[in-house]
């Protein structure tokens, strides 16, 4: 009588318990699937970073395109020549400016934020740096039109990216 309870007894002890390598199987499975889900949460933020920036990127190259367009119409309202202040050449512009700002092809200013949350050149360091460069460009095409590129640079995550937005302005009074 013994001899079976000694024996029932060892097969319950052996099948109550889990092993030690059913056990790491287990945590090696979840620790995968958390890394596949850690993975998938850090790519959803980086994307969500970058979206952010582009948006940004490319409402800065419209207003771009659009502060050239405000002196084109302007110099209609005076009766000046439609291209008066936008000759051929690389240029920066902000909202309180009447005219562009000449600067070398190979450098912009940096925008920064003001206290009011637009961004502008030549704000002094203390003002919050946006991390946006933005670069006009104005190519002659010829006596009746021109072409306007605005171009805004930004650097993430020590990678370069640029919005680039093109149209063309005529003289068409």
């Amino acid at each position: 009588m013994f001899a079976k309870i000694d024996k029932k007894q060892a097969h319950r002890r052996h099948r109550a318990g889990f092993t030690l390598l059913e056990i790491i199987v287990v945590l090696f499975v979840i620790s995968m699937g958390l890394v596949g889900v850690l993975s998938l949460v850090i790519r959803n933020i980086q994307s969500q970073s970058y979206n952010k920036d582009n948006l940004i990127a490319y409402q800065l190259a419209q207003e771009g395109i659009e502060l050239v367009r405000k002196v084109r119409d302007s110099n209609w309202r005076t009766s000046d020549p439609f291209n008066t202040d936008l000759a051929a050449g690389y240029y920066y512009m902000d909202y309180l400016d009447e005219a562009p700002q000449a600067t070398s092809s190979s450098a912009s200013p940096l925008l920064r934020r003001d206290d009011d949350g637009f961004y502008r050149h030549g704000l002094s360091e203390a003002a919050t740096s946006s991390g946006f460069t933005r670069l006009i460009t104005i190519e002659d095409l010829d006596v009746n039109s021109f072409r306007v590129l605005s171009d805004v640079s930004w650097n993430s995550r020590d990678n370069d990216y640029s919005y680039v937005l093109e149209t063309i302005l005529y003289d068409w009074r």
